[in-house]
């Protein structure tokens, strides 16, 4: 940051009016030097101190990325000692892997792993792939700020991936609480007709049905099979996820109507990301 930019002497004796008007003069010159990027309107009922630190690690992170070095993650963590995957026993690896997370948690670095595997599997990932990945050799520098890595993001897991789209849906029916805000659904759905909907639509089908009852209560489930196939010349793919379901629906009367039957969620694979286009639900009808 320019040195044009330190804050003034105070012009007044109150520590608030103070902060206010560095805060003004700091957005000013975010603005100056980035431009339209950093067009920043009132943030409300923010207390003046927090937003006098949001807007110096702004600054301080800007400051960092104006040239940008890329190093990789292993320089980044020091070049430290470690031994290959195949010379340790399964017990000596997770010894191995707790030390190494401990030392990338050090150098503020964080392997974020969704799902479930072995020590083996993850100690040879950080090891042998993630070692190699190039990060930003200044990366670190805000206080607080980590680096975070998702073992996801290399090796996708697509079953984990449609189970966990499944367990939204779920958790959206039960709660009903479906919206436009429901990344699990997709943007257009298929009927089994051929008839083609909008998410818009199937929300108000939904809607309708959330309407007909009070709550849903005594509900359980069990997701037994998902099954997928992909494309990988065009990264697309086709699955599902697939169970039983009973729950009770308690009506505007008192009245309790008991449903159950089984479920299955049809699901396409673009950009990336699982999304259902269809399914078949105890409770609801197309």
């Amino acid at each position: 940051m320019p040195s044009d930019a330190t804050p003034p002497e105070p012009l007044s004796s109150d520590p608030e009016e103070n902060r206010k008007l560095e805060n003004e003069i700091l957005k000013l010159s975010l603005q100056a030097q980035y431009g339209d990027a950093f067009q920043m309107g009132s943030m409300g009922d923010l207390p003046s101190e927090i937003e006098n630190e949001f807007l110096k690690n702004i600054i301080a992170y800007e400051e960092a990325h104006q040239n940008v070095e890329y190093i990789k993650v292993y320089e980044r963590l020091g070049k430290p000692e470690y031994k290959k995957a195949a010379e340790l026993t399964d017990e000596q690896i997770s010894l191995e892997l707790a030390y190494i997370n401990n030392l990338m948690m050090e150098k503020k670095v964080v392997l974020d792993v969704l799902s479930k595997y072995d020590d083996r599997t993850i100690y040879t990932f950080i090891t042998e792939e993630l070692f190699e990945h190039e990060t930003e050799a200044n990366a670190g520098v805000i206080p607080g700020m980590v680096t975070h890595f998702t073992y996801e993001e290399f090796h996708p897991n697509h079953k984990y991936d449609i189970n966990d789209r499944a367990m939204e849906f779920l958790s959206d029916w039960f709660e009903q609480k479906f919206s436009g805000y429901s990344w699990e659904l997709g943007d257009s759905f298929v009927l089994s007709n051929g008839t083609i909907l909008t998410k818009e639509d199937v929300l108000n089908k939904i809607k309708l049905v959330f309407q007909s009852y009070k709550k849903f209560t005594n509900y359980q489930f069990a997701i037994n099979n998902i099954s997928f196939q992909l494309n990988d010349e065009v990264a697309t793919g086709m699955g599902h996820a697939e169970g039983g379901v009973k729950y009770d629906a308690l009506l505007e009367n008192g009245e309790q109507l008991h449903i159950e039957g089984a479920f299955k969620l049809y699901m396409s694979y673009e950009h990336e990301w699982w999304k259902i286009f269809y399914f078949v639900f105890p409770g609801f009808e197309w």
